[in-house]
């Protein structure tokens, strides 16, 4: 592929990412990312087949999270299930926080199903868990239960301060607020693996 194909791949891929971003997914299309990136919507099926083709290469181009075997490999073999847990959850919410496109995601994640929403769902799902696994860290059931349960939680607060919406007065677009979350989660997830480990 020559240089000018490149640029123009990249101008859709751009254009794309900008539509969502000040956009929603609600201005998602064909027509949409053309006049977006300035081309031609035939280009975009010449590049990428179908707008379907297009959402598949964005989700490969882009790192929407964390990845867990990166936040691994900065947590010592030695520390507790509980600090890797509680790193891998809130690590995930932060990226979420600072990344209005991760953000668009996730609510479309909520409302339809295509390539870019399961590869910001269930690949990303499967890749933290090989990561885990190949640490050594098999999670049952109850751990991945938990968290599951902290993780969307944390996200609906995080997309509601969006919308200046806190829940009982619990504003987490303040960093104040989420320190003191983030303290409250570190103690549940520290007292929950506790509470497993066998009585001495």
């Amino acid at each position: 592929m020559n240089k000018n194909s490149e640029k123009t791949k990249y101008r859709i891929l751009k254009g794309l990412e900008e539509l969502i971003t000040r956009e929603g997914f609600t201005g998602v299309g064909v027509n949409a990312v053309a006049r977006e990136a300035g081309v031609d919507k035939v280009l975009i099926y010449r590049y990428f087949g179908s707008m379907e083709g297009l959402l598949r290469a964005f989700a490969d181009e882009k790192e929407f999270c964390p990845l867990v075997a990166g936040l691994l490999n900065d947590i010592p073999e030695e520390a507790p299930l509980y600090e890797v847990a509680t790193r891998i959850v809130l690590e995930h919410v932060r990226a979420l926080q600072n990344s209005p496109l991760a953000q668009e995601l996730a609510c479309w994640e909520l409302s339809e199903q295509n390539p870019l929403t399961v590869l910001f769902g269930k690949e990303m799902e499967n890749g933290a868990m090989k990561a885990l696994a190949d640490r050594g860290i098999i999670p049952d059931e109850d751990v991945i239960t938990l968290s599951v349960i902290v993780l969307c939680g944390l996200q609906y607060l995080v997309l509601r301060s969006r919308n200046n919406n806190p829940m009982m007065d619990i504003d987490y677009s303040k960093p104040e607020t989420r320190e003191k979350v983030e303290r409250v989660i570190a103690a549940m997830m520290k007292a929950f693996f506790k509470s497993r480990e066998p009585l001495k």
